[in-house]
């Protein structure tokens, strides 16, 4: 039986909603270095689309390390450039810890990931986060 179109948007708008629901605010910032050796993974390399945690809580004791997260720019940080979000999403696997790094980010992306959901010059960007 075949589920009339009018419920499964319902059923579409509601998932839609409960996502929103459980996405978190954060800020990422980028870097364009290598994250080769990494906390999580030592020398072997795991891909592009990857991120450096920046919250000690987050972070846990590495117990997120592999997580997978869709991120979404949601607006500026920096109110000399506005709209910086591309409107596009990124899913990005943990593979780091960095509490040194210098902005007080959620995430770190490398620059190819960052740049999928915002302009590179905005250097860091509010995000909403998901696992």
């Amino acid at each position: 039986m075949a589920i009339p179109k009018n419920i499964f948007l319902v059923i579409i708008g509601f998932l839609a909603t409960f996502s929103i629901v459980l996405a978190k605010p954060g800020i990422a910032s980028f870097y364009n270095s290598s994250y080769v050796p990494s906390k999580c993974y030592g020398t072997k390399p795991q891909g592009d689309m990857v991120a450096k945690v920046g919250s000690k809580s987050l972070w846990d004791d590495g117990a997120i390390c592999g997580k997978k997260f869709n991120v979404t720019c949601t607006g500026e940080t920096n109110k000399y450039l506005l709209h910086p979000c591309t409107g596009k999403s990124v899913v990005v696997k943990i593979v780091d810890y960095c509490p040194e790094c210098t902005a007080d980010a959620t995430f770190y992306l490398p620059e190819k990931a960052f740049e999928t959901i915002s302009m590179v010059m905005a250097f860091e960007v509010k995000i909403d986060y998901v696992q």
